[in-house]
């Protein structure tokens, strides 16, 4: 009984690797296009105005980061620093707090975390349901009132930053 030559095992443990992350990716890729908000309902939201009074229009030529996470969801702990520090780095970051509570348990909420991006409180769930938010957190790029990518789970900020990168450049 002969045994494969080291380049050949090599060659098939790489190509069975590559497989499964193609698997992988194609898994992710499924669940973000399942789970992605609905694009006309983004069209159509009107104007949304955060706890602090801001009012933010999705239709600007920059792109914006919408993020629907709850304070109740495990996997938005992981995510809200990465889109805080983006917030903080001057990305334009517009989030919607779901069904977390008054104004005053969301900012003190915010202020335990450190945490400093604009939340739209979504107190009944109307605006998540409008947009057909399935899981959180979820987080959209918007450009010119129209979804360019979305993604939901955890996410790293680079990961987001080149999201925001290739919404600027495709148009």
């Amino acid at each position: 009984m002969t045994e494969n030559p080291p380049p050949r095992r090599l060659w098939r443990t790489l190509r069975s690797i590559m497989l499964n992350l193609l698997i992988i990716l194609a898994a992710i890729l499924a669940l973000d296009w399942y789970r992605a908000p609905d694009s006309v309902a983004i069209a159509n939201l009107p104007a949304l105005t955060s706890s602090d009074g801001k009012t933010f229009h999705l239709d600007d030529n920059r792109p914006t980061l919408l993020y629907i996470w709850g304070d109740w969801c495990i996997y938005c702990r992981h995510t809200s620093p990465a889109i805080d520090r983006l917030a903080r780095d001057g990305y334009r970051v517009v989030s919607i707090a779901l069904k977390s509570g008054d104004d005053a348990h969301i900012a003190a909420y915010l202020r335990e975390h450190g945490w400093q991006f604009p939340v739209v409180n979504d107190a009944d769930g109307r605006i998540s349901a409008a947009l057909h938010v399935r899981a959180t957190p979820t987080i959209a790029i918007i450009k010119n009132g129209r979804l360019r990518l979305s993604t939901s789970g955890w996410t790293s900020a680079t990961g987001l930053k080149l999201r925001l990168w290739w919404a600027e450049i495709s148009g």
